[in-house]
């Protein structure tokens, strides 16, 4: 249902806050780091929210799960076994509730958003006890998805279900996060530190917004294996390679910078836009000063400057007024000049993790630029900007 940009705004507030703490915005950002991406030249951020329809899967029989129900590959692997005979019962478990999720919510894939949901769904296993001991429930999980994407428009049957391409992608990270542990099973543990490995689905989103961060949450489910007596072995490598497939122009992004990617998109969807440019990074950057946890450094800056949110609004409504009508995640994609932004906060000299500062300065990098001209008109001259960051 289309409503007027303003309302919208008012109304989907409040819900943001019950979402603790713009829960939203974190998990759009970290979809925002999908994907391995040629160089700088970033096709479109919807990459994270697409529902491609991949792999088949059979029905995961609810509640119960006999290994007659595991879910089997087209044809068979080399070794005579499908991707998925190696899974114990908490593993197969996670599956079928995973599926649950979808149909519960009338999606037809099962994403890493599912994933999540069943294993907090099965709270004795190990990657359930790891989840909740760093504050992550089930009914915070829910309402996030609601929130963020939304239900389906129709009821889905079991045999319309898929697995999406990041889920497909966790089920093998997790095959082999077992393999390198030389565990001869695959379960809710190795799940979920699969989960953690791929790292840019709407479920690891999720899981930051809630305070934890990847390395965090990694840690804690080795301590549990650890104490549980199944620790990995001296030759088990923890985290991903700084570079690989891996990699993408958001790898060095912080947390906090991934959260302004994030609120970018949603004033772009919000105002009808099909593009994130650099004026929605500003008002990405204004709403990590002005949520309700503000940003600290992101608000001394802003106060510093005396600009606000609602004055960047209007300033951008002068020129670029809302379209009457919500974009689709789906349709939005990183301008050039955007493009260019994230190019040249990867290729500064800086070490360490890219922060909205960083963004704020790139921003302001050529004065000619809308975003800049639209904070000179406030009163923030790039000068003053750099100076109120401490460059």
């Amino acid at each position: 249902m289309e409503r007027p940009y303003d309302a919208q705004i008012h109304a989907a507030e409040p819900r943001a806050r019950a979402v603790t703490g713009d829960l939203l915005a974190v998990a759009l950002g970290a979809g925002l780091v999908g994907g391995a991406i040629g160089g700088i030249a970033i096709g479109a951020v919807q990459a994270w929210m697409a529902r491609p329809r991949g792999t088949r899967v059979q029905h995961f029989v609810r509640h119960t799960v006999t290994p007659a129900d595991t879910v089997r590959a087209s044809g068979p692997s080399p070794t005579g076994m499908g991707p998925f005979d190696r899974f114990d019962e908490s593993g197969k478990r996670v599956l079928s509730r995973a599926q649950d999720e979808a149909i519960r919510q009338n999606h037809n894939y099962i994403g890493t958003e599912h994933l999540l949901a069943g294993m907090l769904r099965d709270g004795d296993t190990l990657a359930a006890r790891a989840l909740q001991s760093l504050g992550i429930d089930l009914a915070k999980m829910r309402t996030s998805l609601e929130f963020i994407i939304g239900r389906g428009d129709r009821s889905v049957s079991p045999s319309e279900i898929t697995l999406s391409p990041r889920t497909k992608k966790v089920i093998e990270l997790a095959i082999d996060e077992a393999r390198r542990m030389r565990h001869t099973h695959v379960g809710a543990e190795h799940i979920l530190l699969g989960l953690v490995r791929e790292g840019e689905g709407i479920a690891s989103g999720i899981i930051e917004s809630l305070g934890v961060s990847m390395p965090i949450l990694r840690a804690k489910v080795l301590e549990l294996l650890a104490t549980s007596g199944a620790p990995p072995p001296a030759s088990y490598v923890t985290g991903p390679p700084r570079h690989g497939p891996q990699w993408s122009p958001f790898t060095r992004f912080s947390d906090r910078a991934k959260r302004v990617l994030a609120f970018a998109q949603d004033e772009a969807i919000r105002m009808g836009h099909t593009y994130i440019g650099p004026e929605h990074l500003l008002l990405g950057l204004g709403r990590l000063a002005e949520m309700a946890d503000a940003d600290a450094t992101m608000k001394r800056i802003f106060d510093t400057l005396g600009i606000t949110l609602d004055r960047l609004r209007a300033e951008l409504g002068k020129v670029i007024p809302p379209t009457g009508r919500e974009s689709l995640p789906t349709e939005i994609t990183l301008s050039p000049e955007t493009k260019e932004i994230v190019q040249i906060v990867n290729e500064s000299g800086a070490e360490g993790s890219i922060l909205p500062e960083d963004l704020l300065l790139a921003v302001v990098r050529e004065p000619q630029s809308f975003a800049a001209q639209i904070l000179a008109r406030l009163g923030a001259t790039p000068e003053r900007v750099r100076a109120a960051v401490g460059e």
